[in-house]
């Protein structure tokens, strides 16, 4: 396995939990197929932006921009040496060229990596379960309409939206420990959006939230930290 010339910084810290799940994801990925040593793995720069503003609730309109905390930090990976950044929050996606405009590096775009999978397996409607700031802002749709424009967009009910942002908040603390009938348990939250998202014609079901991923995968789902590992992965080697 030699290493392509691209050393990966991560923004990470948002969340926490799914930063730590996408490198485990990497290892995992890369020990299989013929890493067998420490020295077989990249060298990645992960910074966890614990401090930064919410993406969520800036885009909300509840909270203060997070956007120059990701700028300085996008400039501290490349001076510590990473040639392509890339961000584990699909929320922050929404000002990813101003940010790599400003820091002066290329960014790994996870939201165009899963409009290209939608695309590739030519799939009609498609379920999408986002943050609420990703949900008001319509992300998602900017993306789909230039990559895969004949795909429907099917968003949950306000309800169900509820619960979304439950689930994810709930991935971030204690909840996710909780027994596996718990009401609370993130990855019980995730099945029941699934489920609402079907019964209202989504052929797949985008889990357009990396922290998702932390308590819930389900293989028949497009998993956005999936996505991003394999983004990373293809630019490592």
């Amino acid at each position: 396995m030699n290493n392509k010339k691209n050393i990966i910084g991560i923004i990470g810290g948002n969340g926490v939990a799914a930063t730590n799940k996408l490198n485990e994801l990497i290892e995992i990925e890369l020990t299989k197929n013929g890493a067998f040593r420490d020295f077989n793995h990249p060298e990645m720069i992960i910074w966890q932006a614990t401090k930064a503003p919410s993406r969520s609730m800036y885009l909300e309109g509840k909270g203060e921009s997070f956007i120059e905390d990701y700028v300085n930090i996008a400039k501290k990976l490349k001076s510590c040496g990473a040639t392509k950044i890339c961000m584990c929050c699909n929320t922050a996606h929404y000002a990813i060229d101003e940010i790599a405009q400003k820091a002066n590096i290329e960014f790994i775009n996870l939201i165009e990596g899963v409009a290209h999978k939608i695309k590739d397996l030519k799939i009609k409607k498609v379920g999408l379960a986002v943050s609420d700031g990703c949900y008001k802002t319509k992300l998602y749709n900017k993306y789909f309409s230039k990559i895969c424009p004949n795909v429907e967009i099917i968003y949950p009910d306000e309800d169900y939206q509820k619960l979304v942002t439950k689930g994810i908040c709930n991935s971030k603390n204690k909840f996710r420990f909780e027994n596996n009938l718990s009401e609370e348990r993130p990855k019980n939250i995730f099945d029941r959006v699934k489920t609402h998202l079907i019964t209202k014609g989504a052929e797949k079901i985008v889990m357009g939230c990396t922290d998702i991923r932390v308590d819930y995968f389900d293989i028949d789902n497009i998993d956005s930290l999936e996505v991003l590992k394999e983004l990373i992965i293809k630019e490592i080697y």
